[in-house]
């Protein structure tokens, strides 16, 4: 048996193992760490939407608005920027503003409006503050300025979120557009809280939680692995074993008793000790089949050669050894078949009669006719050696000439004829010297309808040549039968 390079099935089972450990781990780690950070940011959600929505109903759309125009502070101005100074202070929050978006370049792209901040920062430190009427230089990135202009489209009151990268860190951004009294946007309001440190607090975690469901996954592979091996794998290679040695025994194998399995010792109680069983059961039953099938074979064969001999026996002559008159006829209808098929086939048929053998009979007994019938029998083959030879009747014989005893049915008839002795001789002994009649008679398409015809035809032939053999010679030129002493 071809010995193909294969991976153990333990190996298999372990790397299958370790790749959906590993899989899990990376799976679950990661569904880990985006439903943190949902739920984390859904929580800043809630709170920058109620900060922003509460902040819109403190601010003069109007009175705001004109101070974006003439870049002068309103006492109104004064009193809300000195309001979100103190939000400032009470909430837990990176930034509080209000931006105007003017364009996509890449620098003089937003114009603060309100920039909140802590006492100390504003008051104490003043360096960096943002007033009104700052335009940026290159702290804004323009996917930023994009999302500026599309929330100036939203409907009043509607918050957008997104995360957003500036020149004062990386923050996570809830605004809405302010409106005046028209409806018309003229700017937005943004809160930001700080998300530098929990992307990192967020990524530590993902990497805990992934070590510690790769330590739970390593052991439980572990522990399947080792459940495996005692009740499937080594089973299985035990069966394959005895498996592979039982087709190795039995490739080419001659001997019955040689066709036997050997079981393996599965100790385990599940399928596989099952399975071993049916395959054990499953080679007994060839083993019987085949046993079965070999003396099935034998009573055939024997059978088979009983009735060849029957059929040979049924068209065999049981005095001269040639074919008797039920095989000629059955081969006269196949050849009447191919007839029909085929017009153009070439056959003859010749018609031979043993003289005197009435008179040979009664003179000599019957065992010397029979011999008499044995030697025109044995001159027949011997001159119609491509044709078939048939007894059709007591001294009637029937020759179909095929292949060159058909193309040299003239010279065969006078071979025949030469082979026979019409002349008997006192001292010689009768039945060795035959004397027959012989009609050939080649089919003609053109004139003969079938088989039949030709057979007609050879047999008048045949009766024409008898009856002219019997002018010249008469029975009573046979010696008498000698006295018994």
């Amino acid at each position: 048996m071809k010995n193909l390079k294969k991976r153990p099935l333990k190996k298999s089972v372990a790397y299958g193992c370790v790749l959906f450990a590993a899989i899990l781990c990376l799976v679950l780690s990661v569904l880990n760490y985006f439903n943190e950070k949902k739920a984390l940011f859904t929580r800043y959600e809630a709170y920058i939407s109620d900060l922003l929505h509460f902040l819109e109903t403190q601010i003069d759309d109007e009175d705001v608005k004109h101070c974006i125009e003439t870049g002068v502070e309103s006492p109104s101005y004064q009193r809300t920027l000195r309001f979100m100074d103190e939000i400032m202070n009470s909430y837990n929050i990176h930034y509080l503003y209000v931006d105007k978006p003017l364009n996509l370049n890449e620098t003089g792209n937003v114009m603060c409006v309100f920039s909140a901040k802590g006492d100390s920062n504003r008051y104490e430190n003043s360096e960096g503050n943002l007033y009104l009427g700052w335009i940026s230089e290159d702290e804004f990135e323009i996917k930023t300025v994009e999302k500026y202009f599309e929330i100036m489209q939203h409907d009043a009151g509607e918050v957008e979120f997104f995360e957003s990268k500036t020149a004062w860190g990386y923050d996570y951004t809830g605004a809405i557009p302010l409106k005046d009294a028209a409806g018309e946007s003229y700017a937005i309001m943004g809160v930001d809280v700080d998300i530098t440190e929990i992307s990192s607090e967020l990524l530590s975690q993902f990497i805990k939680n992934f070590i510690v469901i790769l330590v739970l996954s390593l052991l439980f592979t572990i522990a399947f692995l080792t459940w495996a091996k005692h009740n499937v794998t080594e089973p299985i290679q035990q069966l394959e074993k005895g498996v592979v040695d039982f087709a190795a025994r039995s490739h080419g194998q001659h001997d019955l008793e040689a066709l036997s399995f050997e079981a393996p010792e599965i100790r385990v109680d599940n399928e596989l000790k099952s399975l071993s069983t049916a395959i054990t059961q499953m080679t007994q039953d060839m083993q019987n089949y085949v046993t079965e099938i070999l003396s099935a074979e034998e009573k055939t064969r024997n059978m088979r050669e009983l009735v060849d001999q029957m059929s040979e026996l049924a068209v065999a002559d049981t005095l001269t050894g040639i074919r008797n008159k039920n095989a000629c006829q059955m081969e006269l209808q196949k050849l009447e078949q191919a007839l029909q098929k085929d017009r153009a086939l070439r056959f003859g048929l010749a018609m031979v009669d043993l003289n005197y053998l009435k008179r040979m009979n009664d003179t000599f007994g019957h065992e010397k006719g029979d011999e008499a019938l044995r030697k025109l029998s044995r001159i027949l083959c011997s001159v119609f050696t491509h044709s078939q030879v048939f007894r059709v009747g007591g001294d009637e014989f029937a020759v179909i000439l095929r292949g060159p005893d058909y193309y040299k049915a003239e010279a065969q008839q006078k071979r025949f004829l030469d082979q026979i002795t019409p002349d008997y001789r006192a001292e010689d002994e009768p039945w060795n010297h035959v004397s027959a009649a012989i009609g050939i008679a080649l089919y003609d398409p053109e004139t003969d309808s079938g088989v039949n015809d030709v057979y007609k035809r050879a047999d008048q032939i045949m009766y024409q040549m008898k009856r002219e053999m019997k002018a010249i010679r008469t029975d009573a030129d046979l010696p008498e039968r000698p006295e018994a002493n």
